[in-house]
């Protein structure tokens, strides 16, 4: 299932703009092949990817607010077995928290239920015989 822009937290659009820019600084990979490692990651398509690359860019998201000397990851030292690494942390640990959120969401509706009364007792009807 593709993920839309719309239903995408603040958050991960912009980890998904900062690994996108870190793939492309690092110079590991191409541009189009960063892109399409950050869409088979985050279950996107490249419009929504567009979309976050133009808002990252437009709202100087991280590695862009970064100062100089920090920012200078094509310059440094990084392989791309780093990066891979680092990326593979970094959706496992988005993986668990997605699973957290989905747990959280259940026993929500199940606590909502319990406070919901059974149908047989909402609904006891009161005959009346007419009166002659």
């Amino acid at each position: 299932m593709v993920m839309q822009f719309r239903t995408i937290p603040l958050a991960q659009r912009q980890d998904i703009f900062f690994k996108l820019v870190t793939l492309q600084d690092a110079k590991s990979k191409g541009i189009r092949e960063s892109k399409k490692i950050i869409i088979d990651q985050f279950q996107i398509d490249d419009a929504t990817l567009e979309k976050i690359t133009e808002e990252g860019m437009d709202r100087n998201w991280p590695p862009l607010s970064e100062n100089e000397e920090d920012s200078q990851v094509a310059d440094s030292d990084v392989d791309s077995d780093s990066v891979k690494s680092i990326v593979s942390s970094e959706e496992a640990l988005e993986t668990i928290e997605s699973s957290e959120e989905a747990i959280e969401t259940i026993e929500s509706s199940e606590e909502a239920l319990e406070t919901i009364e059974p149908a047989d007792e909402a609904t006891d009807e009161v005959t009346h015989t007419p009166e002659a």
